[in-house]
């Protein structure tokens, strides 16, 4: 390959465009297809050479633009949109990326233009999509608005990309998956009713004529209940409502707080308990129920963070297949995490209470 014929790396805005169903079109009547595209090569373009746009080259059944803003790119798709809204069966879907890209012998090269074309495949039909990095450069612009599709996997990029659709300017908007929002909703009313109990439990036990000393630890340990299930309601209808308007990073750390409770959480039920002690409950157990808990509380947890580790060190490194599927670290965390404990309480149960 000649350097010499390879122009310099440029950072750019790129928009892929392709019409829908063009194959359908086509086998029904092929002159009809080829005069859409012949339409839609006319009127983009002039809109291109207005925002400041370069043309890359067509792709059959749709087009390669550039552009140097973020901005002029999603400008010109959305007038190209409107500019062919009223013409039968020309619908096309445009997607826009920011990246790199190379251009040798009049053709264009370069990860970000094959991400581009995959960001194009989630937009509605007749619509646009962006990239996450678009729309961080557009999302100050009042009159552009846009709505959340979702997180998704494309095709040689590692990590999943956040992807968007414009929605003003009376675009199509993509067709969201109800089920985070009705879990989300769900979730905030089970955290009302929890939360209530909070104040609830005490006032109960204020006003019936009881030996307060003798319910006291029994409150205490109602009230702890309802508030630990309220709050982890709350933040998990949180989450789901932010993981479906595309807000991750905080609801990510509000978990990681609901951790920390659910960490202590069962020592300081054990405390407040008022039937027995959940330790006395273990001890009377005998040395293997002992032994059983040691090693799902201590020795378990860092078999999983060295195992964790080492898998994840083998995936940058290795050359395996094996290590490069994300699948593979689900199913460890289920058989370790998971169903290992289970099966060391079992054995553990089993000698100490032979049939």
């Amino acid at each position: 390959m000649s350097n010499q014929r390879i122009t310099t790396k440029k950072l750019k805005a790129i928009v892929f465009a392709d019409v829908v169903n063009f194959t359908d079109i086509s086998s029904i009547d092929e002159q009809k297809a080829l005069d859409l595209i012949d339409k839609l090569n006319t009127i983009a373009k002039p809109i291109t050479v207005k925002h400041n746009g370069e043309w890359l080259k067509e792709l059959g059944d749709g087009f390669l633009i550039s552009f140097d803003s973020s901005l002029e790119a999603v400008r010109c798709s959305i007038e190209i949109q409107k500019s062919i809204v009223d013409i039968d069966d020309l619908k096309i879907r445009i997607g826009i990326h920011q990246g790199d890209i190379f251009i040798k012998d009049g053709d264009v090269f370069g990860d970000d233009v094959n991400i581009a074309s995959r960001v194009e495949g989630f937009s509605p039909e007749g619509g646009i999509s962006l990239s996450d990095k678009v729309y961080k450069d557009i999302s100050s612009v009042k009159d552009i608005k846009t709505a959340f599709i979702g997180h998704r996997k494309l095709k040689g990029v590692q990590q999943e990309t956040k992807i968007r659709c414009i929605t003003s300017h009376n675009l199509p908007k993509h067709k969201m998956n109800p089920a985070p929002i009705i879990a989300a909703n769900i979730c905030f009313f089970l955290a009302a009713i929890n939360l209530c109990g909070v104040l609830y439990y005490p006032l109960t036990t204020l006003c019936q004529e009881c030996d307060k000393s003798t319910e006291l630890y029994r409150t205490i340990w109602i009230t702890i209940n309802a508030l630990v299930r309220g709050l982890t309601y709350l933040l998990i209808g949180y989450s789901c409502l932010s993981f479906s308007k595309g807000i991750s990073i905080r609801s990510q750390k509000l978990l990681v707080y609901l951790a920390y409770v659910w960490i202590f959480f069962p020592f300081i039920l054990g405390i407040f308990n008022p039937d027995k002690s959940v330790i006395t409950d273990i001890v009377n157990e005998g040395f293997a129920m002992i032994l059983a808990f040691f090693l799902i509380l201590v020795i378990h947890p860092l078999i999983t963070v060295i195992l964790f580790k080492s898998y994840y060190y083998l995936k940058k490194r290795s050359s395996l297949k094996i290590f490069k599927y994300n699948k593979l670290a689900f199913l460890l965390y289920f058989l370790i995490f998971i169903l290992l404990p289970i099966l060391i309480m079992v054995i553990f149960y089993l000698k100490e209470h032979p049939q």
